[in-house]
């Protein structure tokens, strides 16, 4: 078994790789420019477990590092401006949700949050992951991966100075696609430095943002273009970036750019055909081992790829064959397929007459896989007629069809039009190919004991044996042809871009993980349960006072009220009482004014007469009598007593 080849230099982008040219070379990295696309990049590549360890350390964000950070929260304060904007443009919608891409310290998603927006993110960092989740607690999601969010369609997904650090910007869009978060609703909005300013082109090695270390991408506006439109973005907006607040249209002269874009299809797109490094490691074990079988078989031959889809099957086959030709009907495919792929040998075309314009006998060699599947029946007829008369004699046909019992696990297939059996399939194929072989292509888990002679025989075996079920084939690859088909060796297809024993401890530590963070997550929840239980207890005894006090307040009321009855009957009791009173009252001041006035008159009569009686000569006589005798007594009783 051979190592893995050293990976080619591609622009990582446009996937270009006969128009590059160093650019300058910086911190010992080289960087290429792309006369394709005007991206540059860093190449060789850092691998995943170097950027990993050098992002999950704190001074990346705090130490002040070249390409770093030395305050993170005062260094990104300008994006909470950008931030504001984009939660303006969305006001007064209700249940909204927002996806940060490299969400950092989690300072937009706190934003988000205050606003009453559902909030998710992604931060690959274990430094900033744990600030991220200390300062949020539950108001945010946030996890290590976009393979690790739940399938969620979001209305705004955030990649704010994220982009440049990816070594291909494609497989974050593919897993966000993948898992429905990104939709034709959703608004995607992107900053990243501006690879087209002007200090940028003027002294390449220079330029403030160029960090190899982890700037490992740079893009212009157009680049940023392509990159969008590839993924059936709608019109992408790009702006520039200055210190100043507004974003500005002068991109020569603006440090950063700002892409808002949305209405893309690619989701469907991918549900359609396979694009390679979309959707899981199964899928690409089932489309990619068939190309990898045709490719031992077209060595310096005329190849039709009848319903190449996105062309990269052709594209493999192109590296050896003398001519490809992609077939498709879709000119969406198509139009990916001719941007993916360069190669003089290689060409593309739409026909929708299933190839029926093409001269006879055209190809030595035809593949068909997993396109038979779906056409209806009288299409896969003519479909096979097609291929049969565009071979030469001696040629081959390769075709596929997925196995129904193996389908069914994965659901229901609205593209798929006729499935068929390894019987139904022969039957298909038998009218037009006299000789016929049936491969069955299996995904089953191996172990590889290896040396270093490269030509050492493979020696099947099993690890023990068992009494399992037979494992089912995936698919059915005939090969067909007019003439006897030569026997073709078993193959076993190792995947050496992955470590299965890291790969497996990694999800076995993530799984255990999970698993405590949900025991936690019970504890807590059971906690509180109780103290939920505990509340509504509480409350059950305070609102049984509170019916108990309200009953009395009631009783009370209604005392209140028969007494303030009594106190209104005995107020008109006493208003009675005081009239009667004051009309006796006003009687006896009548009665005692009425005998003042006798009185008076009575006593004005006497006084008169008593005035009459002094004026009288009698009066007078008596009383010059009386004084007459008073003065005599009183000389005679002056005089001594005589012994």
């Amino acid at each position: 078994m051979t190592a893995n080849p050293p990976p080619a230099n591609t622009c990582p982008v446009c996937g270009d790789g006969a128009h590059l040219s160093l650019l300058c070379r910086t911190d010992g990295a080289d960087v290429y420019a792309c006369a394709t696309c005007t991206a540059d990049h860093v190449f060789p590549m850092p691998d995943a477990r170097a950027l990993k360890a050098y992002y999950d350390r704190r001074e990346w964000f705090e130490g002040g590092e070249k390409g770093g950070y030395e305050n993170y929260d005062a260094q990104t304060g300008w994006s909470v401006d950008l931030m504001d904007a984009i939660l303006a443009r969305c006001a007064g919608k209700s249940g909204l949700s927002i996806l940060d891409v490299g969400c950092g310290y989690g300072t937009h998603l706190a934003a988000a949050a205050k606003s009453g927006w559902k909030c998710f993110g992604v931060e690959p960092s274990a430094h900033a992951r744990a600030v991220a989740q200390e300062r949020l607690g539950g108001e945010a999601y946030i996890v290590e991966s976009a393979s690790d969010l739940i399938p969620h369609e979001f209305d705004v997904v955030l990649m704010l100075d994220v982009i440049e650090h990816l070594p291909s910007p494609y497989p974050t869009f593919y897993q966000l696609f993948s898992i429905g978060a990104i939709t034709a609703k959703t608004l995607v909005v992107i900053t990243t430095p501006n690879a087209g300013s002007a200090a940028a082109k003027s002294d390449p090695a220079a330029w403030p943002y160029r960090h190899p270390a982890s700037h490992l991408v740079h893009y212009t506006a157009g680049a940023l273009d392509l990159l969008l439109r590839r993924l059936h973005f709608e019109a992408p907006e790009i702006k520039g970036l200055t210190e100043g607040p507004a974003p500005s249209d002068d991109l020569a002269h603006s440090a950063g750019l700002l892409v808002t874009t949305q209405g893309s299809d690619f989701a469907e797109f991918m549900r359609e055909r396979y694009v390679p490094g979309t959707w899981s490691k199964l899928a690409e074990y089932e489309h990619l081992p068939r190309y990898a079988l045709a490719k031992t078989l077209v060595d310096g031959k005329a190849v039709l790829d009848f319903g190449c889809g996105t062309g990269y099957g052709a594209a493999l086959m192109a590296e050896t064959a003398a001519s490809v030709t992609g077939l498709d009907i879709d000119a969406a495919a198509l139009a990916w397929a001719q941007e993916s792929h360069r190669n003089p040998h290689l060409a593309f075309r739409r026909h929708d007459d299933l190839g029926a314009t093409l001269p006879d006998a055209s190809f030595d060699l035809i593949t068909c896989f997993e396109m038979i599947e779906h056409v209806d029946f009288a299409t896969q007829q003519a479909a096979v007629a097609n291929m049969a008369r565009l071979l030469r004699n001696d040629g081959l046909l390769l075709i596929s069809t997925p196995n129904p019992d193996v389908t069914a696990l994965y659901g229901a297939n609205p593209y798929h039009l006729r499935e068929m059996s390894e019987a139904e399939f022969r039957d298909l194929l038998g009218p037009h190919f006299p000789h016929i072989r049936i491969l069955r292509q299996f995904v089953r888990v191996g172990i590889a004991i290896d040396q270093e002679d490269a030509d050492a025989r493979l020696v099947p075996g099993a690890v023990a044996d068992t009494t399992a079920p037979e494992t089912k084939p995936l698919a059915f690859i005939a090969l067909c042809s007019r003439r006897p088909v030569p026997a073709i060796p078993n193959r076993v297809l190792f995947d050496q871009n992955i470590d299965f024993i890291e790969q497996f401890m990694l999800k076995e530590q993530a799984l255990n993980k999970t698993k405590l963070e949900a025991y936690e997550r019970g504890e807590r929840a059971h906690s509180l349960d109780g103290q939920f239980r505990r509340a509504l207890s509480e409350r059950d005894t305070a609102q049984a006072a509170i019916v108990s006090k309200t009953q009395e307040l009631h009783e009370s009321k209604l005392e209140i009220i028969a007494r303030t009855n009594d106190l209104n009957i005995l107020e008109h009791r006493r208003l009675n009482e005081k009239g009667e009173y004051e009309a006796a009252l006003q009687a006896l001041e009548h009665r005692r004014a009425n005998e003042q006035a006798a009185a008076d008159a009575a006593f004005s009569a006497l006084q008169r007469t008593r005035e009459a009686e002094h004026n009288s000569p009698r009066f007078l006589a008596r009383q010059l009598w009386r004084a007459t005798r008073g003065r005599i007594g009183a000389i005679l009783g002056s005089q001594p007593k005589r012994g």
